[in-house]
């Protein structure tokens, strides 16, 4: 079995190579990995004994593991050196200059060479990978080496391909972690019918970033003057199939309704076709200053913003729900605004929590939305009422930093007076 894991990565790597001449993100990975060993020495001479390794996937899981960074930073009387690393462009792209860490890197491809020249180059006391990320050769040789690795924010279900027959290998990987934090008890449930006992459930990072991220928000008075006493849903991370909801609400409350939307790909051909869209409408680029006392959609062509943003809505759809690839509902409901969201979205626990709590609802159509809309305009006590239940959520899911921060501080040896 490893041996076609491994032959998958040299098929990826010829991906990388090949298609670098006709896909920007996979020129962004091929080129930011070029060199990797001599740039990683040079950081590690300037780098403290004691090195505390973060990968992420993208940027989604980024923002899970940015709590424990910014609680790590905290630490005064300890040296300690943080790196992070990204698989995707979409991730590095964007946090390269974070400076909430020593360095950002791009992880290089999982070959057998690559795992052990970055683990024997860094020499981290402890890697800290997020949810999903695992790659078979790195893990391998941290355990070898008797370095602690932990996974953080981690979700698991019985169709997930650790719990298949053909999937043992990558099932005897999650036993190479000294320790698991899992978002709920079903996860821990799994874990512990298979034999895994080193897991503790810490709940979904996310609610405490999204917490903090509220309380040092970007205020946008052009937004803000575009929203005035308007009715706003907020689209957020949104692809064609919420847009063309939005499109059918927006014809069915003209006079009511203002909309922003946020895009998951703010490409130009996406923008052009937004606004083809909203054809019948004025539109606004963010970006190009366009916003008049006509203007009813509001195009959000930058990323970055879109936390910030949701607070001027009364109301959230957020993209992916059509095509099971829901983005971040956690984000909308720290202010809370119900948060609607497709029909596909199994494989995302905290949306069935959220309607569990009423403050999140699937939809499968712009008419089914509507519905949902005509009952929210009429009713003020509705938006009471989420606002209520959404609080509540935030005051139970809170406190998952403080356990990983502190296993991270055990293991590393760190004094944690901050």
């Amino acid at each position: 079995m490893i041996l076609v894991y491994n032959l998958s990565i040299k098929i990826l790597s010829i991906i990388f190579w090949v298609g670098r001449f006709f896909n920007k993100k996979l020129a962004d990975g091929y080129y930011g990995r070029l060199n990797w060993r001599e740039k990683l020495r040079l950081f590690k001479l300037q780098s403290n004994e004691k090195i505390i390794w973060f990968h992420c996937a993208s940027l989604g899981e980024f923002e899970m593991a940015r709590p424990v960074i910014e609680e790590l930073n905290k630490i005064k009387n300890e040296k300690i050196t943080l790196i992070l690393t990204f698989f995707s462009p979409s991730g590095y792209e964007i946090r390269k200059n974070y400076n909430g860490v020593n360095g950002v890197f791009y992880l290089p491809l999982d070959t057998v060479k690559n795992a052990h020249d970055f683990i024997d180059i860094l020499k981290p006391s402890i890697a800290v990978f997020v949810k999903y990320e695992f790659w078979l050769n790195y893990l391998f040789y941290l355990k070898r080496q008797e370095i602690k690795t932990i996974l953080i924010n981690a979700i698991f279900n019985k169709e997930q391909i650790y719990f298949k027959w053909y999937g043992y290998i990558y099932f005897n990987v999650l036993k190479k972690f000294d320790h698991i934090f899992v978002q709920n008890k079903h996860s821990l449930k799994i874990l512990g019918s298979k034999g895994i006992k080193n897991v503790t459930v810490s709940g979904d990072l996310r609610y405490d970033r999204v917490i903090a991220n509220s309380k040092s928000e970007q205020e946008f008075p052009p937004i803000a003057e575009f929203v005035k006493n308007s009715f706003v849903i907020v689209g957020g991370s949104t692809w064609q199939a919420e847009e063309e909801i939005l499109k059918y609400s927006l014809s069915k409350n003209k006079d009511t309704l203002k909309l922003i939307i946020a895009p998951h790909d703010i490409s130009e051909k996406h923008l052009i076709n937004i606004e083809k869209i909203f054809k019948d409408f004025k539109t606004a680029r963010f970006t190009k200053n366009e916003i008049d006392e006509t203007t009813k959609v509001l195009i959000i062509d930058v990323v970055g913003y879109l936390s910030s943003i949701y607070k001027y809505g009364k109301v959230a759809l957020v993209g992916g729900g059509f095509s099971g690839a829901l983005h971040n509902i956690i984000e909308p409901s720290v202010y809370g605004i119900p948060v609607f969201f497709g029909y596909k979205y199994s494989k995302f626990p905290e949306a069935g929590y959220f309607k569990r709590n009423k403050i999140g609802f699937a939809i499968h159509n712009g008419f089914n939305f509507n519905e949902h809309l005509k009952g929210i305009m009429k009713n003020n006590q509705l938006l009471t009422e989420v606002k209520h239940n959404s609080a509540m959520v935030f005051k139970q899911n809170t406190g998952s930093t403080m356990q990983v921060f502190y296993k991270i501080a055990g293991f590393c040896n760190l004094k944690i007076n901050v």
